[in-house]
């Protein structure tokens, strides 16, 4: 896993070098408020390959939550995507008990 974040960051590397060379449109919008966003939408991703729907729920809530609150992503408030994700996490608990008591029995 290591391997491909470590080429993709050098093929980003490449891309913006590559663009401001070739002196493609410039973005007008900060970029810097996309970074936590991208960091929760990988820990999401990470979450939901080891299948802790949870937390990978949680990860995307606070990404786009960010999102939200700096580029209106969204048509909704916060707030509502807050309720939302509180009622989906404890549904997502229904669904999927945490079986890690009787893991750790047998």
């Amino acid at each position: 896993m290591t391997k491909v974040i470590g080429f993709g960051l050098i093929a980003t590397a490449v891309t913006v070098i590559t663009y401001s060379i070739l002196g493609f449109p410039k973005i007008e919008v900060s970029l810097w408020p996309l970074f936590p966003v991208v960091l929760f939408a990988f820990f999401a991703i990470e979450n939901l390959i080891k299948k802790d729907y949870k937390s990978s729920l949680m990860s995307t809530l606070i990404g786009l939550m960010i999102a939200n609150a700096i580029y209106d992503v969204l048509p909704i408030s916060n707030s509502i995507l807050l309720i939302t994700g509180i009622l989906t996490c404890l549904g997502l608990g229904f669904l999927f008990p945490n079986n890690a008591t009787d893991k750790e029995r047998h």
